[in-house]
């Protein structure tokens, strides 16, 4: 597929970066004169003393546990703007202080000129020592390592932090927990139960993946230091090491997808979404799909279904019309189509004629098990120049690329962008951080959800909602990650236990937005 959205950095987006895109950005920021390096470490230093102080309590002693790098000099830093408050503060290095650059040594210097501490503890024979201070400490900031570690963290300093995760203080980490991997979200070895942590600059891929989620604790807000708004852009124009450029879906996307209406709006004026759908015991699936199309508010939706369900499907769906797949072509005229919510595997004809026509279409359950069992179809998909957009759970995705559900879970950012490789399509990872992947590899996470959610049928709906905004043409960058944050909003709701009950939280939503 094609993909004709421009998918601009937007105000209020929030980018989402690798560590190598954040050590490219910095360096950007400095080479291309904004900023300098010296700079950037004092406004990182400085946030990182206003987080303290927001969880400290009053006249509680800050430990600041530090190892190389940029980390480290950032902990310095804070620690030298906190005792400047009159705050006692003790560093802890688990290095050698000759070790530490010169520009490090010298930010350590003058946190001493203000009255910190500073004892180092570069071995096991002074572990005790460091129980003794983490047990005087209100909050422990860990500045030990950022998002360069690319080995595990193991020996005396492994042992330094499992020291920091037994002394049950309050943890601050500095950009990201010790010892996970700002890419992958995995432990190295060992890593920091942070009890919160605070993003340098942007979000870091480490804390929405694998471990990293848990190991995070409380995430806060990405802290400023001075990067200027649309270097990600232009680093990432200048240096195409990553085709990747990642957003956290937010409450701001999702107004972009439901701007109000006119006085004057009519339902032909606000789209016509057909879903093909429904077999034998699965009559509820395109049911739920329409009404996630109508929370949403397209103005009508038709159901294709087989004729063997037609009664049922009919009599059910009172704001929907219903037509027997086989007796119908008026689908022709639908401005977007969502094909297999509980459809069956025999239609395999059926899904190509869908395909070849120029409509959108999203394609769920399945769909998306026929397409992963005929190659004619995922032909088909490679060369269809209309949207496309696949919504698989992991199982779905691991049949859709020869994997298992297991393999799909390990690495969720790779499978989504392996699938959008081979289907040149947009994908929907559904899951815990569904992840939404344009054919020009942007990826938007989805941050909202609930394990309410894991209940049969608010796939469904989420398959509506897509295809709806789709049908009354809100464009597929906007559609897309509004549509999978409002559904995962609606799942945090209370009061609902059943799928059937979700589309009147998303309707309810949706008003809210409009205004």
């Amino acid at each position: 597929m094609k993909d004709k959205s421009k998918n601009r950095l937007r105000d209020n987006d929030c980018p989402v970066l690798t560590a190598n895109q954040m050590r490219m950005a910095d360096q950007y920021s400095v080479d291309a004169g904004h900023i300098s390096a010296s700079e950037l470490m004092l406004h990182a230093g400085q946030v990182v003393a206003d987080a303290v102080i927001r969880y400290a309590e009053d006249g509680g002693r800050i430990v600041v546990v530090t190892g190389f790098g940029n980390n480290a000099g950032d902990g310095f830093i804070a620690a030298r703007l906190l005792r400047k408050k009159r705050i006692p503060v003790t560093v802890i290095p688990l290095v050698p202080l000759e070790s530490l650059s010169d520009e490090l040594l010298k930010e350590l210097e003058f946190a001493e000129e203000v009255g910190v501490k500073v004892r180092s503890v570069i071995s096991r024979d002074d572990l005790a020592a460091l129980d003794e201070w983490l047990r005087r400490a209100a909050v422990v900031v860990d500045a030990i390592f950022g998002t360069g570690l690319n080995k595990p963290l193991e020996g005396w300093i492994g042992e330094a932090v499992a020291c920091i995760n037994r002394s049950d203080r309050c943890v601050l980490a500095v950009d990201i927990a010790s010892g996970i991997d700002a890419d992958s979200g995995k432990v190295l070895g060992t890593a920091i139960k942070a009890d919160f942590t605070l993003p340098i600059a942007a979000y870091k891929w480490g804390h929405w993946l694998n471990e990293g989620r848990t190991y995070r604790g409380e995430l806060l807000s990405p802290a400023a230091i001075g990067i200027m708004d649309g270097t990600l852009d232009v680093m990432m124009d200048k240096h195409p090491f990553s085709a990747v450029r990642s957003y956290i879906i937010n409450k701001n996307m999702l107004g972009r997808a439901f701007p109000a209406r006119g006085e004057d709006i009519h339902k032909k004026a606000l789209g016509h979404l057909w879903v093909f759908g429904g077999s034998q015991g699965y009559t509820g699936a395109p049911r739920l799909t329409a009404e996630g199309a109508q929370a949403v508010g397209v103005g009508l939706v038709s159901i294709a279904c087989p004729r063997d369900v037609y009664p049922i499907i009919a009599g059910s769906a009172l704001e929907v019309m219903v037509h027997a797949q086989e007796e119908t072509t008026i689908w022709h005229d639908a401005n977007a189509v969502v094909a297999g919510p509980g459809w069956g595997r025999e239609y395999a004809g059926m899904l190509a004629d869908l395909l070849h026509s120029g409509l959108a279409m999203v394609l769920d359950a399945d769909a998306l098990n026929m397409v992963s069992e005929d190659s004619k179809l995922t032909g088909l998909l490679k060369r269809r120049d209309a949207l496309i957009v696949m919504t698989p759970h992991p199982g779905e995705a691991g049949r859709l690329l020869g994997v298992s559900a297991a393999e799909v879970q390990k690495d969720r950012l790779a499978t989504a962008l392996a699938l959008v490789d081979k289907y040149q399509g947009w994908v929907v990872l559904k899951g815990a951080q569904t992840l939404v992947v344009s054919p020009n590899h942007h990826v938007w996470l989805c941050p909202f959800g609930s394990a309410n959610l894991a209940v049969a049928g608010t796939g469904d709906v989420l398959a509506g909602m897509i295809g709806g905004l789709l049908a009354a043409g809100v464009s597929p960058d906007v559609a897309i990650p509004a549509a999978v944050g409002l559904h995962a909003v609606a799942g945090e709701q209370s009061g609902w236990h059943r799928a059937g009950q979700l589309e009147e939280i998303v309707a309810s939503l949706v008003q809210k937005f409009r205004g």
